[in-house]
């Protein structure tokens, strides 16, 4: 299949598509690495409140340097859509390694002690990432984890309760405030406290409930004990997630360190040292994709720009580029983009033909009612906001609701003349890590597709890992 190009990027491998926009494994000619390319809905681009906050919140992202945080390499926008161009980091979402079985308390609380480190220096910044979950989490096969998704800005208000952005999977991980259009960093240490009890669990905090319930969960009821459902958990934890998870902001742990520092207490463990993965890569090893395709008689993709084409600016000379090849293909990594949906292992994926002429009153009205469903959902939500009345809550359940793969959409079509803007903000101080490295097949069990937690396309199903050890 020929490769398909997105300004100066060649787009290889669709990694995942949610609401937000896809993610694509991509390669970057000019700076020869390969990058996780997010490329935003085209709605994003035509709001202009939107665009700024983007903007800012983009601008800061490449200058956080915390370890536990994905790169932001550069941002901009071509062809009317805003994209950013992130590391690309080997792993599995926690989302992932938690479906199937719950984590012994002393990982758990390493792990989120972790994110607690990048959410601390994010807020230091003045951003608060308002999506913290566990699609958003990457765990690398050595433990070390890395929060992803920082400078996608969010409307203050966003609730993701509306026809386009409605996702269950959000709603799970919601502090109370964030339903009134209010939040701040404390509605991150809420987040976590969710996060942490599902790692413990291998539940949400209230089930896989409808968006209504989910509302009323957060709004009234008292958080869940972990230690009533798993029993390796100590009863030391109920507190911590019931502090982390208090309904008055002011009630939280003030950061989400001093959260990761309780829970550390709670099951009498220290803080560990964590080395970032070192993955390695010479600049030198990398042929020019122009010099390959003359040995070769094939073409491997775009050459890099020339000076004075369309395409964003490349970074400042001297700045080292990172990549690396293998002989065999990764597997699909999960992360990145947001919500996915799992397709049975071994299962095709299915691309959808164009409905007949004859289905279109059919479509039509079942467009109508989903248009009514979301609406009923929207009232309901409002009619508890208003009146705080109680409904009965419902059970936990440890399995995910089963959604629709989408089909795959093909890129936006190039114009003659694109606009292209980039921003491109290198980091303050070198990395701990070179970034944008393909990785060998990573052993985790059960990886059969790159995910976005309920709502984007797998690109690949039916591999399965050996454990690590």
């Amino acid at each position: 299949m020929t490769p398909r190009e997105f300004g100066r990027y060649r787009l290889d491998r669709l990694l995942g598509r949610g609401s937000a926009g896809e993610v694509w494994l991509a390669y970057d000619p000019a700076d020869a690495r390969t990058v996780a390319l997010k490329i935003l809905s085209g709605s994003a681009a035509e709001d202009a409140d939107y665009r700024r906050r983007f903007e800012r919140e983009a601008r800061i992202g490449t200058h956080l340097d915390n370890p536990h945080i994905a790169p932001i390499h550069r941002f901009g926008e071509y062809a009317g859509r805003l994209y950013l161009d992130m590391a690309y980091i080997p792993g599995v979402d926690l989302a992932r390694l938690v479906r199937s079985s719950a984590m012994a308390a002393p990982e758990a609380v390493d792990l989120i002690s972790q994110i607690a480190e990048a959410l601390d220096a994010a807020h230091a910044a003045g951003l608060v990432h308002r999506d913290v979950k566990p699609a958003n989490i990457i765990v690398h096969t050595s433990g070390f984890a890395y929060l992803i998704d920082f400078g996608i800005a969010r409307a203050a208000g966003q609730t993701t309760i509306t026809a386009t952005g409605f996702t269950v999977g959000t709603l799970a991980y919601m502090a109370p405030e964030r339903f009134t259009g209010h939040g701040d960093s404390r509605s991150d240490v809420y987040s976590l406290a969710c996060v942490l009890y599902e790692c413990l669990t291998a539940r949400r905090p209230f089930g896989d409930t409808d968006a209504v319930r989910q509302l009323h969960a957060h709004l009234h009821e008292p958080p869940p004990r972990p230690s009533t459902v798993a029993a390796h958990v100590p009863a030391a934890l109920d507190a911590v997630v019931a502090r982390g998870m208090a309904k008055r902001p002011d009630d939280r742990y003030r950061t989400a360190g001093e959260l990761a520092a309780a829970a550390r207490a709670a099951v009498g463990t220290t803080t560990v040292d964590h080395t970032p993965p070192v993955l390695q890569s010479e600049p030198s090893q990398i042929p020019d994709p122009r010099a390959i395709s003359e040995a070769t008689g094939q073409q491997l993709g775009p050459a890099p720009a020339a000076r004075g084409q369309l395409g964003p600016t490349p970074l400042a000379a001297g700045q080292p580029a990172t990549t690396r090849r293998f002989d065999s293909e990764p597997a699909p990594v999960p992360g990145y983009a947001g919500a996915a949906a799992e397709r049975p292992r071994g299962a095709a994926r299915q691309v959808s033909p164009a409905p007949p002429r004859s289905s279109v009153l059919t479509i039509a009205a079942a467009l109508t009612g989903a248009a009514i469903v979301v609406l009923a959902v929207v009232a309901g939500c409002t009619a508890l906001l208003s009146s705080g009345s109680r409904t009965p809550s419902d059970q936990q359940s440890t399995t995910r609701p089963e959604a629709t793969t989408p089909a795959p959409t093909t890129a936006a079509p190039a114009t003659p003349e694109p606009e292209y803007t980039t921003a491109v903000i290198p980091p303050r101080r070198p990395l701990p890590f070179p970034t944008g490295v393909l990785p060998p097949p990573f052993q985790i069990p059960h990886v059969t597709s790159y995910s976005e937690d309920q709502h984007s396309t797998p690109t690949e199903s039916g591999k399965q890992h050996p454990h690590a050890g």
